[in-house]
């Protein structure tokens, strides 16, 4: 197939989305960003909703490469969904703009969509929305340090693995107080034991440096 051209039709890019090769598909969506961002964004979100899986999460993949311009957006879109499927992917999309600009700065809207997504009905929404504030970072480190010391054991797993990811004082002395605490989940302590040592090896390759 021909590389896409800043003259294909937009339709034509939504097709290609859906091409089994994820370089078709990530060379369209760039040339939506560059040329078409405005009449692609609102499409892309609807693509959120369909029944293809493929389509679907190339819509994730996309709206990951439109950063700023899709957090709001997919605030309004998560909030709105009646659909545990639609929320998730809103939350992965967030995860990809994160993963693609590390340190962006997330508005508080996104922010609360995020937040709300911990507390989802959905246990596929909930536990999807840790690992997408794990992308976030430093900013999202007061929600992860709350997950880890709730109640939600498969939550508070991924967020202290999450968390081992992120440099930080804090980090550190909340492993140390569930490593103490006598009444940490034996899985969740299993973790926590384990991620000390990865926030050490990062102190101690940091500080080499």
């Amino acid at each position: 197939m021909a590389p896409v051209t800043s003259t294909g039709s937009l339709d034509q890019l939504f097709d290609d989305l859906g091409h089994p090769n994820p370089y078709v598909q990530t060379e369209a969506f760039l040339e939506m960003v560059r040329h078409h961002a405005d009449a692609s964004l609102p499409r892309l979100l609807l693509m959120l909703d369909h029944q293809d899986v493929v389509r679907r999460r190339a819509a994730v993949r996309a709206l990951g490469a439109f950063a700023d311009r899709a957090m709001l957006p997919l605030a309004a879109k998560f909030h709105a969904s009646s659909d545990a499927t639609v929320r998730a992917s809103c939350v992965k999309a967030y995860a990809q703009i994160a993963s693609n600009r590390p340190g962006i700065d997330v508005p508080p809207e996104a922010m609360a969509a995020l937040e709300a997504a911990l507390h989802d009905a959905s246990p596929v929404v909930a536990i999807t929305a840790v690992m997408a504030l794990g992308q976030v970072g430093r900013q999202a480190l007061p929600l992860l340090l709350q997950v880890c010391r709730g109640k939600n054991e498969a939550q508070a797993v991924a967020a202290v693995t999450a968390l081992a990811g992120i440099d930080h004082p804090d980090v550190a002395a909340c492993f140390l107080e569930l490593s103490t605490a006598g009444t940490t989940d034996p899985y969740v302590l299993e973790t926590v034991i384990s991620s000390m040592a990865r926030v050490e090896d990062l102190r101690m390759r940091q500080a080499s440096f």
